[in-house]
């Protein structure tokens, strides 16, 4: 391979890196904000919306945070005495702390010191005091973790200093001592933006085509992963019933969410249910005896766990009173319902008839020892559309 070629090849390897990239973060975001949204309709819970955010690895549903710091506050204000200088410092504090946006509240604690002020211009007021108070701070933030609440807590009231120092206020020995939550954040007040996501691969700016392709094989593997991950998360949701209403209005749903992302719509399937019945002719003493020995016959053709070997459920019944005797024994007419979905189908003449196949050869596995009538079938389409039984880590 010439340089130039190995050259080309390399910055294709490096544009299919970026293009995944950038695709799994376009992704990412939709997703997050399409989950949100569904969040905000109320189509899915809170809880629900933050294990999906968590198993995609998306940034967490954001929490309301109470901050608190201890600190001392000081300031200049006039009074008419020492003691009232020394009262209205123990019980409130200047209003330019009240008007701070973003809100920031300060309580009084204790009085450290109430001393008169330095003279202004040259001129002694007396009826001037610097107050120094110990304080509680508080302050409210949005933020994911307890650790990003104190970093917002701490930029919200440095960013006040400049403005309250030049009011003569100032607040000093600042000590956080930890944040009071999480609570929850409104829906309607959540961001939407797109957020770093975890794992994300790093472009290599490696010159070397063993480097380039590894790069290139990460990205699309993470690409891929959050693709399956929000798939399986998806359809597991619908499967254990986190999403409420109509299974096939929720799954609809849950499709066009998917679709909307630029993934495959959920598999689509036609409801099918067979009724067969057959006459068996079974040697038995009683008619009650006979119509157990049907029982026992047709319990290999039972089931209500779909299966992909199985795909359907069925139960089967008779009653004495039908039982018929027969000169060997007895006739028993049996009645067995099996109730399907059925996938790859174009129209529904053609589900209907793989059912009654289906159905033909699951009855004759069952009744292969036993004499019988010919199986009379009767196939029914119930409906079409998402297939009710969902596999999220093959479907």
């Amino acid at each position: 391979m010439t340089d130039a070629n190995l050259a080309e090849q390399i910055c294709t390897l490096h544009a299919e890196t970026i293009a995944a990239i950038e695709q799994r973060q376009a992704l990412a975001a939709e997703a997050r904000s399409a989950l949100i949204a569904a969040l905000r309709n109320r189509l899915i819970c809170r809880p629900g919306c933050e294990d999906a955010l968590a198993t995609w690895g998306l940034k967490p549903l954001p929490h309301r945070w109470t901050v608190s710091a201890d600190a001392q506050l000081s300031h200049t204000r006039t009074h008419a005495d020492l003691g009232e200088a020394r009262e209205q410092a123990r019980l409130g504090v200047p209003d330019e702390l009240r008007r701070l946006q973003p809100a920031m509240a300060v309580y009084p604690r204790h009085v450290i010191d109430v001393t008169p002020a330095p003279p202004e211009n040259g001129q002694p007021d007396p009826r001037r005091y610097r107050i120094t108070v110990q304080v509680t701070v508080q302050t409210w933030v949005t933020a994911t973790r307890e650790a990003q609440a104190l970093r917002a807590a701490a930029a919200i009231v440095e960013g006040h200093l400049p403005a309250l120092a030049d009011a003569g206020i100032s607040l000093t020995g600042l000590r956080w001592r930890g944040a009071d939550g999480p609570d929850d954040v409104p829906v309607d007040d959540i961001d939407t933006e797109a957020q770093p996501v975890t794992g994300t691969v790093q472009l290599t700016d490696a010159d070397d085509l063993p480097a380039a392709t590894a790069a290139r094989d990460a990205a699309v593997q993470v690409l891929a992963a959050l693709r399956r991950n929000i798939r399986t998360r998806a359809i597991r949701a619908l499967g254990d019933d986190e999403i409420g209403g109509c299974y096939q209005r929720t799954a609809e749903r849950v499709s066009k969410f998917l679709a909307d992302l630029g993934l495959a719509g959920l598999p689509q399937a036609h409801h099918v249910t067979v009724i067969a019945d057959v006459t068996l002719r079974l040697p038995a003493g009683t008619a009650s005896e006979a119509c157990d020995a049907a029982r026992d016959t047709l319990r290999a053709a039972t089931t209500d766990s779909p299966d992909e070997t199985r795909p359907w459920t069925a139960y089967g019944w008779t009653a004495p009173e039908y039982a018929t005797v027969d000169q060997d024994g007895w006739l028993v007419p049996w009645r067995h319902e099996y109730d399907m979905w059925l996938r790859g189908h174009t129209t529904s003449a053609d589900a209907t008839a793989a059912a009654e196949v289906l159905v033909r050869a699951d009855l004759n596995r069952a009744l292969a020892d036993v004499e019988q009538t010919p199986i009379t079938l009767t196939a029914s389409l119930e409906g079409a559309g998402v297939d009710l039984y969902l596999d999220p880590d093959r479907d």
